[in-house]
């Protein structure tokens, strides 16, 4: 059997065709990832691993050129891990709230940061211990396709000071409080 379109059917087709294109490539795209969740999660993991004193890993999130605001470098930097991993032990990072600004290949990011060190975790929540509340401004740089920390400073705040979101988190974390 012989089958032909007409030139009507024929511009149905391609009409067709076209509306299946464009669903394809919408829904590929809602596959992305979301650059600003993906900053967001850099930064948790670079948080997880300096819990588990790991500052080779941390270090590999870091650009060649990285910076910090005292103007340590990356072999600097990671002296300054050393250090603290070394004479801290049982170090607890909350990462609070977490503001990102993307621009192209460029972003900011903003976030607090619940430190303490000393007992467990669980001993801490019990006697009450919070520990000391630190913003952290970064400023990221996407290199062969990763998001990298080009430079970061931080310094300590009070409670009043934190981003509206981790006083929310705070609640969830010491419900008691």
């Amino acid at each position: 059997m012989y089958w032909s379109l007409s030139r009507e059917n024929c511009r149905l087709m391609k009409c067709l065709m076209a509306t299946v294109l464009v669903g394809v490539l919408i829904w590929a795209g809602c596959g992305k990832v979301d650059e600003t969740e993906e900053i967001k999660e850099r930064l948790r993991t670079i948080a997880s691993q300096a819990e588990k004193k790991e500052s080779g890993k941390i270090l590999s999130f870091l650009t060649p050129d990285y910076r910090d605001f005292q103007g340590r470098d990356l072999e600097q930097t990671a002296g300054l891990l050393d250090y603290y991993f070394k004479n801290y032990h049982g170090i607890a990072i909350h990462l609070l709230d977490i503001y990102v600004d993307i621009d192209g290949q460029r972003a900011e990011a903003e976030a607090d940061v619940l430190l303490s060190s000393g007992p467990l975790e669980s001993l801490r929540r019990l006697m009450g211990i919070v520990g000391s509340y630190y913003r952290f401004d970064f400023q990221l740089e996407k290199s062969g396709g990763r998001w990298l920390i080009k430079s970061a400073a931080w310094r300590e705040i009070d409670s009043s000071q934190l981003l509206p979101g981790s006083t929310v988190i705070l609640r969830k974390l010491f419900p008691e409080k």
